[in-house]
């Protein structure tokens, strides 16, 4: 028997490759074409290490802010017990002037109540020595 290749003409055979690599270019454009969108699914669903690297970047740099915004809150409210101890301070010294001014204005008016200069004496005395920086 006689191969079916002898039959065919220069023009046949030309044509037979012809659609075979048609079919094969096909075959590897469908192949690359499959791949291309599974990689870009995969892409999609994975992040890249740029979207990894600013993600991190960006948290570190919340951190740093936050740490820094922490530090100055501490300050603020150390400075601002110190301001309310001050004022309470301030609010009870002048409550004994008062008391002294009206010990004196009273001693003065009637020249008695040295009782109560005595007291008030002792009191910013125990003041001054509570107090004393």
């Amino acid at each position: 028997m006689e191969s079916n290749l002898q039959f065919l003409a220069f023009n046949e055979i030309g044509v037979a490759f012809a659609v075979i690599a048609i079919a094969c270019g096909f075959i590897k454009l469908v192949y690359d074409a499959t791949k291309a969108i599974r990689d870009w699914r995969i892409s999609l669903k994975q992040p890249t290490d740029d979207r990894i690297g600013k993600v991190e970047k960006r948290l570190q740099d919340d951190e740093d802010r936050i740490t820094k915004l922490e530090c100055c809150c501490e300050e603020v409210h150390g400075k601002l017990n110190a301001d309310w101890q001050f004022q309470q301070d301030e609010t009870e010294m002048n409550r004994l002037m008062l008391k002294s001014i009206k010990q004196l204005l009273k001693h003065s008016l009637d020249g008695n109540d040295t009782q109560g200069l005595k007291a008030m004496e002792d009191e910013i005395d125990n003041y001054l020595v509570d107090h004393a920086q």
